[in-house]
């Protein structure tokens, strides 16, 4: 038997949550809790952080509108996507609590959907 092929599509912020939810999938219900916590923090949290704070130091710059444009939506997306990331984790570590069995493919995969649709509603 051959490996699956499985080719990312797209390199945006919000391929991160899929990556998340593969990872939390074959963990422990620990190392989920664990990848959860530790996905929203470094994405939501940090470089969320990073983007607001170079914000704020442009603030006296005549590019300061333009940055505060094209950032801003940068840290919505970091925080959109560091809550879908802990959504998904809060998830895997409840299966794999209650399961002893990996997540296939479309488990996966409808995991990745709800959390980005929850995701968005809490954010």
């Amino acid at each position: 038997m051959g490996r699956r092929y499985r080719r990312k599509n797209n390199s945006t912020p919000v391929a991160i949550v899929a990556d998340v939810v593969h990872i939390a999938s074959r963990l422990p219900w620990w190392g989920a809790l664990l990848t959860g916590i530790f996905s929203y923090f470094i994405i939501a949290m940090v470089l969320g952080g990073y983007l607001e704070s170079h914000i704020a130091s442009q603030a006296g710059s005549k590019f300061h509108v333009i940055t505060e444009v094209r950032l801003g939506r940068l840290v919505h997306v970091c925080h959109w996507v560091g809550v879908s990331c802990f959504i998904a984790g809060l998830f895997f570590t409840v299966r794999n609590y209650a399961l002893s069995h990996q997540a296939r493919l479309k488990e996966q995969g409808i995991v990745t959907i709800i959390s980005k649709l929850i995701g968005r509603n809490v954010d």
